[in-house]
């Protein structure tokens, strides 16, 4: 999937609240103008500076458009993967232990990201179900898991965001770094977080229409 269509499907199919609830938390951090108030930055106008800003960080990071997908499906796994309880062993001559819900839904999606294509329906199936379990181990208070909320009623993009810019790095050192490193605009952990809030307002557009 190339950049213009990824943005095209997602953003381009937003309504009217939707789009404002995005341009609100990209524009100043992520995004600007120089010369255009936010207030006149329609929806043509944003999506065309989203465009340049992926072909930049095509550039930068030398990766094509549908590598910096399989980085962000990547980085998803990693916030989740660790905190999900695994399935019981099983004692001699017992019956397997059932599977945890939790664990269920993220064996399932792994399978998304095997694909050589990916598809917007692949992307925001995996999406969903890494946000809603990810939501689910906020309330847990970063606990495992064993069953979560699947609803994207239940989602916080505010939450989320604010969780991710928390995570630690897995290093031995005595102050951990943060996992995400948002210093620099054109980086793969900056493209994630624009990813995975041009996503969640895509679910939550299509939860709106009853999709």
């Amino acid at each position: 999937m190339e950049k213009k269509e990824f943005i095209e499907l997602t953003v381009g199919k937003y309504s009217k609240e939707q789009f404002i609830l995005l341009k609100e938390r990209l524009l100043g951090e992520y995004i600007s103008f120089s010369f255009v108030s936010d207030e006149d930055v329609d929806l043509d106008v944003f999506s065309e500076k989203l465009c340049d800003y992926f072909e930049k960080l095509e550039i930068k990071t030398k990766k094509k458009f549908e590598d910096l997908l399989q980085t962000y499906l990547g980085a998803w796994d990693n916030l989740v993967s660790k905190r999900i309880a695994k399935t019981p062993s099983s004692k001699k001559n017992e019956p397997p232990a059932p599977v945890p819900r939790a664990r269920r839904y993220y064996e399932k999606i792994q399978e998304l990201r095997k694909s050589r294509e990916l598809t917007l329906r692949q992307i925001v199936d995996y999406s969903r179900v890494s946000l809603c379990l990810y939501s689910s181990i906020i309330e847990a208070d970063w606990h495992e898991i064993t069953d979560f909320e699947y609803s994207s009623k239940c989602l916080n993009i505010d939450k989320v965001i604010a969780s991710m810019k928390k995570e630690k790095a897995s290093v031995i050192v005595m102050a951990k770094k943060t996992l995400f490193d948002l210093t620099e605009l054109y980086c793969d952990d900056t493209g994630i977080f624009i990813i995975t809030m041009i996503i969640y307002f895509y679910i939550k557009n299509n939860e709106l229409v009853g999709e």
